[in-house]
């Protein structure tokens, strides 16, 4: 199909630019690309045309960490809970997604997993982890099974790679990587032999767990970073203010990314994000939802322990979070030549904001409406590789109806198996009463 959104004024970041342009203008759309960008563009026979007469257009956001569920689940909880994670990215106008698949526990669950992923319709990096389901959790942890786990998940690994160049649709719209956190974890020789192995076929990314320890190092004494390597969170980082440390360095100097998740790190205690100095030290830099269970966060911490006066501005803007939804997530996945802003020979990742709706009505600046006050209730239309998949705030390539209803069915029985008191013996083996950790 092609599409021509028409009267929208496009708010967008691109390439060496230090603010971003807000403008009014029509886009057509061609197949899966953006074609032109001008006032009064005419359509042409075969051109569906779009009234976004006042409406802001951006870039779909992109998601550098995103886990939508969790092991301990049966193929088809996570088929259905991989289907519904997908569409509520999509829903609120995320249209590219990092995902850190740490279900691949059989090839049953890893294919559900798949199919799930490409029927949603997003962008997505499916990155199924390279580690396998915990034998025994008490009173420590075991692995009896990772060697037969590794030798299906690397094959699996290769035939997806293989297959296409690592396409795993043939558009190209869902491809190949690897979640990989086990360096540090026994042999050296044996994470530099699964990395070598993922990069030669090769996988589109490799992403791991970064938070409080030094792994970066490890990584780098390894002789593993690249610019394939999206490091989550980071949060080590922080409190390292030196101008040359050496862990800041190693990512810049090899071209590494972080996924920064401000909302759930501070949620859960992992430490202060550090989006806004990997941006001033020139690290690639993305943002990502993590997992979306997890919610929390403070606000000015620092002025209100230490009795601070307020300062008049922040010392960030809704801009430069902008950006790092878009242009700044599509850098941190080396995806930036195809998506990320809205420009001629791009694909066309767009999201349309109703701005008559009640949260958008009174605003009158596209880039702080979209960062503050959106939210998936203003997002009208989304187009993901010039298809549609939400149009008049509904779900279109994936009906919702069915999906939930499912989703409700399988969450009841995951309940059911984890009640709360069962929850709470677990947790209790783990924690005292004042919540510190049994060693």
């Amino acid at each position: 199909m092609s599409y021509l959104l028409k009267g929208g004024i496009i708010a967008t970041f691109t390439a060496g630019a230090d603010k971003p342009q807000c403008c009014k203008s029509d886009i057509l759309v061609e197949d899966s690309t953006i074609t032109q960008i001008a006032e009064n563009i005419n359509a042409g026979p075969g051109v569906e045309v779009i009234d976004c007469e006042g409406k802001w257009i951006s870039p779909g956001m992109i998601d550098t960490h995103r886990r939508h569920i969790q092991s301990a689940l049966t193929a088809d909880e996570v088929h259905i809970g991989q289907l519904a994670g997908c569409l509520d990215a999509l829903h609120s106008g995320v249209t590219t997604l990092l995902d850190h698949f740490h279900a691949a526990t059989t090839p049953e669950h890893a294919n559900k997993c798949l199919e799930a992923t490409i029927k949603s319709g997003a962008r997505v990096i499916w990155c199924p982890a390279r580690q396998s389901g915990p034998t025994q959790v008490f009173p420590t942890l075991e692995w009896a099974n990772d060697g037969e786990a590794a030798k299906w998940q690397m094959e699996m690994l290769r035939e997806l790679g293989t297959k296409d160049g690592g396409k795993l649709t043939a558009d190209g719209r869902v491809t190949l990587g690897l979640a990989y956190d086990l360096v540090g974890m026994g042999p050296v020789s044996v994470h530099q032999a699964a990395i070598e192995f993922a990069r030669e076929i090769p996988v589109a990314l490799i992403t791991a767990h970064v938070v409080k320890a030094p792994r970066i190092l490890t990584f780098r004494d390894a002789g593993l970073l690249g610019p394939d390597i999206v490091f989550s969170h980071c949060n080590c980082l922080f409190e390292r203010t030196d101008p040359d440390d050496e862990m800041w360095e190693a990512m810049k100097e090899h071209g590494c990314a972080i996924a920064s998740t401000p909302v759930d790190e501070l949620g859960m205690a992992h430490g202060r994000p550090v989006a806004m100095e990997a941006v001033r030290r020139g690290v690639k830099c993305g943002l990502g939802a993590d997992c979306l269970s997890i919610n929390g966060g403070r606000t000015h911490e620092e002025i209100d322990k230490h009795g601070l006066v307020s300062p008049r501005n922040n010392k960030h803007h809704s801009a430069d979070a902008f950006r790092l939804a878009t242009l700044g997530g599509a850098e941190a996945l080396n995806m930036q030549d195809i998506i990320g802003s809205i420009e001629v020979g791009k694909k066309a990742d767009l999201v349309v904001f109703d701005t008559d709706s009640v949260n958008l009505a009174g605003i009158n600046d596209p880039i702080s409406g979209i960062t503050f006050h959106a939210t998936n209730a203003d997002v009208e239309l989304v187009m993901v590789n010039g298809e549609i998949v939400k149009r008049d705030h509904k779900l279109t390539k994936v009906e919702w109806g069915p999906v939930g209803r499912e989703l409700k069915q399988k969450a009841a029985e995951v309940r059911e198996r984890f009640p709360p008191e069962r929850l709470e013996a677990l947790w209790s083996k783990w924690y005292d009463s004042n919540g510190a950790p049994v060693i």
